[in-house]
């Protein structure tokens, strides 16, 4: 491998500061990536995996294979993960090793001829029996194409493996030994592996694997992977065309996506993918892993990002923190179980996306060290090192991808909705087949941080953490997984540090049930309320119930009302408050009718996914309570204590509001309102004393369409009087503007910016309001305005 003055520039770039490059020429600028992407490369194998170089050097066999690795393809092999890539995984490890760029590998391999000849002799296997029918791309296994089952060669019926997996494979072992001596025959396969995936960059991979949308513009993570393996291409051709075209295209990809379920990165800091499923995990986590190394490598270069590149990564970035929890035991991180779509399905020793947060902070904050002004994410980053020693603490609505997510010191709450602009989850590759109550008014809890891990295998599908739904209804299949919400009136509105998140829901699979349920999240609980519940299936078989938790057991007892319940054997009680492992409930007017269980229960990961866990016995917790009535409404308090339940039973300090189509709650000067589609009166009177905002009066609020509204008294002094900061958003993400007024009795309010176009009217003691709304990639996010409030 050379060593010269850019090998030393690239260590300090990747592994400290990065220093400027100025002027370089084009071939200047190839050798200068080459050796950034060979260093990163190096660093590509699983550290255990260098542990395993002498084994491996040991059992490869004179055709470059092993005993131990699955070499099944075509139809018989498997389709999701091909264990094959395992052959691959020792090559780069061996080709790693040879390099010397790894600094936590041993010198001893560096240069080392046994390693080279094994490379030599893994490639030459694989090149020897390369398919050679182009239809094996992504429609092999068809009986009407060119690559039916049969077909010879190494191919899969998944196209990702021959578009992405195994080219990247190739091209990453091809490129750490790009200056040894490589015969003509591994010249070429090294070339032909991922050039044919490169040359069908505008054009269709086979089935489910079209990569261009109908405008041609390639799509997110998949499109990224493309273009990143055919950098690694140009870069061992040391072809300028092919390197400058997908630095281009990689970068073009990297911005923000503005349409509704469009692939990619949207401003909220959402990450979809496969239409409208929340992917901040899997797919946006390898995406953020290309910008990282093409990011990285790229500064100082005229390949480097810009100022659109930056602001989509940041977005991005600042959004994957919001949906992370820690394991408060361990410090590792993970992913929001909404935003992991199918790999839910897994155990975490499998690997994938819910075992860790899969992308390295230390490189990420070297990719983005040039990123300055409202793109600087290094507070970010720095929590992100801490391992959730420093706390990011707030409320944020994720408008985009229908989440919301509250996070305190001593707790995380994350509520996936579903709207007609999002998709709840999906099954593929037989990942996930009972998964179809994912995403439809969840509400996961972290405190200690492993409430959910590893449990999947053996909890009910049909008790998904804080869903309404009827019991055991459908009758959950992989053919019923994946839909797309039946409403657009599904969104939140946030302040930064409190917020509403609200769901005109209708089952999408055959409208059995529907209601409106909103969520109000405060300093130190979430209060649910749901209303106009409606269905069309027989109750007495399958009644209306909302899960309260299902969760890993928890060390402690069930208390209801304060009193211990065994629940071993799956039990029913009646109660107001219920308590278990740190989190308490409180029914408001009728109480709970709850089913309760905890105990151990035994599942085998088989069944859901490739996982190769297998069977294990894990305790679980679960709860919900049937709801009778047309509406019910509860509070959730995480972290918290059962004297704290039995004071706020004592002493509510939230109030809920079911009126006419409106429901809302009044907590500590601060009142959230969802005015619903389809209300007959769109204003709600309310005393200014049980708000908190005056000793006397009242306020008429009201709102000229459906909407979700918070206010919140903020204490003045006597010359200004209480500042109240009206927050609101349009959950449709269709209108343009948007009308509301208060009116005060007992009371003045007065604009507190005038002539500031906040859009403010003085209407006798009160003010009306006529505001835009924000539109395009930032429609449901949440605008605010503030006025005076004095005493008359």
């Amino acid at each position: 491998m050379r060593h010269s003055w850019i090998a030393g520039l690239t260590v300090a770039i990747l592994f400290s500061a990065v220093p400027q490059v100025a002027c370089l020429t084009t071939d200047e600028e190839i050798t200068l990536l080459t050796e950034r992407r060979s260093i990163d490369l190096a660093q590509f194998p699983n550290p255990p995996w260098f542990d395993e170089i002498s084994t491996w050097l040991d059992t490869q066999k004179d055709d470059g294979t092993w005993d131990d690795v699955n070499y099944l393809s075509g139809c018989d092999a498997q389709q999701a993960n091909w264990p094959i890539q395992e052959h691959w995984n020792r090559l780069i490890t061996f080709a790693s090793a040879w390099t010397g760029l790894n600094p936590a590998v041993s010198s001893n391999w560096t240069q080392y001829d046994q390693l080279l000849s094994a490379v030599s002799k893994g490639i030459d296997y694989w090149f020897d029996n390369d398919y050679t029918e182009s239809d094996c791309m992504g429609l092999g296994g068809q009986d009407d194409g060119d690559c039916p089952c049969g077909t010879p060669g190494l191919w899969n019926q998944n196209w990702y493996d021959q578009a992405i997996l195994i080219p990247q494979l190739c091209s990453y072992t091809c490129l750490l030994i790009k200056d040894a001596n490589l015969t003509d025959t591994q010249l070429a396969g090294c070339e032909r592996i991922p050039l044919r995936s490169y040359v069908l960059r505008d054009e269709a991979y086979g089935s489910g694997g079209n990569l261009a949308g109908t405008d041609g513009h390639l799509t997110a993570s998949n499109a990224v992977y493309v273009m990143q393996n055919s950098i690694s291409l140009a870069l061992f051709l040391e072809n300028s065309t092919i390197l400058e075209d997908a630095y281009t295209r990689i970068m073009a990809l990297m911005t923000f996506s503005d349409e509704e379920m469009e692939d990619g990165i949207h401003r909220d800091g959402s990450f979809l993918q496969h239409d409208g499923i929340l992917y901040n995990s899997n797919y946006g986590k390898d995406f953020l892993n290309a910008f990282i190394q093409v990011g990285g490598e790229s500064v100082g270069t005229s390949f480097e990002a810009g100022n659109s590149t930056m602001e989509a990564i940041a977005a991005q970035v600042r959004g994957n923190e919001w949906i992370l929890f820690v394991d408060e035991e361990t410090g590792q991180e993970y992913w929001d179980f909404n935003a992991v779509g199918r790999f839910v399905a897994f155990a975490t020793s499998d690997l994938m996306a819910n075992s860790d947060i899969n992308y390295n902070v230390t490189k990420l904050a070297t990719a983005t060290s040039s990123f300055s002004g409202a793109s600087n994410v290094s507070d970010t980053i720095e929590r992100l090192l801490s391992n959730g020693t420093e706390k990011l603490v707030g409320n944020k609505g994720l408008w985009a991808s229908d989440l919301m997510v509250h996070r305190r010191e001593s707790f995380i709450v994350t509520n996936k909705m579903l709207s007609n602009r999002s998709a709840n989850t999906e099954y593929i590759n037989t990942a996930n087949p009972y998964g179809y109550h994912l995403g439809q008014g969840t509400l996961f809890s972290y405190v200690s941080g492993n409430e959910y891990k590893d449990i999947m295998n053996a909890w009910d599908w049909n008790l998904i953490p804080g869903t309404t739904v009827l019991l055991e209804y459908p009758t959950l299949s992989s053919s019923i997984v994946k839909y797309n919400g039946k409403k657009n009136f599904v969104g939140s509105v946030s302040n930064g540090f409190f917020g509403m998140s609200v769901e005109d829901y209708v089952d999408p699979y055959d409208t059995s049930i529907s209601y409106q349920k909103a969520w109000f999240f405060l300093e130190d609980s979430v209060v649910v309320v749901t209303t106009n519940i409606q269905t069309n299936a027989s109750s007495s078989v399958h009644p209306v119930i909302t899960v309260l938790d299902n969760r890993a057991g928890s060390d402690g007892s069930i208390l209801v009302d304060s009193k211990e319940v065994d629940a071993s054997n799956t039990t029913t009680k009646e109660g107001n408050t219920l308590f278990y492992g740190g989190n308490g409930y409180l029914a408001y007017d009728d109480p709970f009718e709850l089913t309760l269980f905890e105990g151990n229960l035994t599942g085998n990961w088989s069944k859901i996914s490739t996982s190769t866990a297998g069977e294990t016995t894990v305790p679980i917790f679960s709860a919900y309570t049937t709801i009778s009535q047309d509406s019910f409404s509860y509070a959730f308090f995480p972290a918290s204590s059962n004297r704290r339940l039995e004071q706020e039973e004592r002493n509510p300090t939230a109030k809920p509001i079911m009126q006419n189509n409106i429901t809302g709650v009044i907590s500590d000067r601060k009142l959230g309102l969802a005015f619903w589609p389809g209300a007959s009166n769109m204003s709600i009177t309310l005393e200014l004393r049980e708000l908190g905002w005056a000793n006397s009066g009242s306020v008429t609020i009201s709102s000229v369409q459906p909407g979700a509204y918070l206010f919140a008294g903020e204490p003045g002094n006597k010359d200004t009087g209480m500042k109240l900061v009206a927050t609101l958003s349009d959950p449709t993400q269709k209108l343009a503007s948007a009308s509301f007024a208060l009116a005060f009795s007992g009371a003045k309010a007065k604009d507190l910016h005038p002539g500031k176009n906040s859009g403010c009217k003085q209407v006798g003691n009160g003010v009306s309001f006529e505001v835009d709304l924000p539109t395009g990639g930032m429609a449901g996010s949440s605008i605010s305005r503030e006025v005076y409030l004095n005493k008359l």
